[in-house]
């Protein structure tokens, strides 16, 4: 029981750290919601405002949107870290890494993620799209999101130390599936067909996702630390 409330511990002081830092240079976070307001603002104004057409590109203006949003931030997952040592101590501290990394991934969704949330439903309105979509869609980005968070941490470890262009080319092709399945939920749900299976997948992929994207960047950090 001990042991637990020590891991518990360890999780809660990672997370509530990273998110204080985060606040304290909110400016690099909010860069991820900003270039998402503004990628969604565009397209109406580059392809008109024509309620059909504009309902029917929305899928795939919000997902990729979403996407390339939330590769702004991959870098700051561990690099911040990594150059002033920090990282250094967490690793030679003897407690779980895996939770170390749990962690981060979660304090990147908080910060990143869950705004594009609420963005996202101010995106509906200006691509038109219907209202009973919004849950569909909530539900589909909650999952992608965190999703997109663990495969960018693993981008982030695997390259810590260089650019964060180099963790967007590793992180876009495996954000694929991601993106095809958050993609056919709103589409599916928009055309009146089911939708539920597309979502049971991207709950299968984060379940599946936690424990195995989480041990491959531990083992990542590892591997840059020998």
């Amino acid at each position: 029981m001990k042991e637990k409330s020590t891991v518990l511990n360890w999780f809660i002081l990672v997370l509530f750290r990273d998110l204080i830092l985060s606040f304290k240079r909110i400016a690099t976070f909010m860069i991820p919601l900003v270039f998402f307001l503004i990628v969604i603002t565009l397209f109406p104004l580059a392809l008109g405002t024509e309620n059909s057409f504009l309902s029917s590109l929305s899928s795939g203006v919000i997902w990729v949107s979403a996407l390339l949003a939330s590769l702004l931030a991959v870098e700051s997952i561990f690099n911040e870290d990594f150059r002033d040592g920090t990282l250094d101590h967490f690793l030679l501290s003897g407690e779980p890494t895996f939770i170390l990394v749990l962690a981060k991934v979660l304090a990147h969704w908080l910060v990143t993620g869950a705004p594009l949330l609420l963005a996202c439903m101010i995106s509906a309105l200006f691509l038109f799209l219907p209202e009973a979509l919004f849950v569909p869609l909530l539900v589909s980005l909650l999952l992608g999101t965190f999703l997109l968070s663990l495969l960018g941490a693993l981008g982030g470890a695997l390259t810590i130390g260089k650019t964060a262009i180099l963790s967007a080319v590793i992180v876009l092709p495996l954000s694929i599936p991601v993106l095809i399945l958050g993609v056919a939920v709103i589409t599916n749900a928009l055309n009146g067909l089911d939708f539920i299976s597309y979502i049971y997948f991207l709950g299968a992929l984060v379940a599946i996702g936690i424990p195995g994207i989480c041990l491959a960047t531990t083992e990542a950090l590892l591997i840059n630390y020998e």
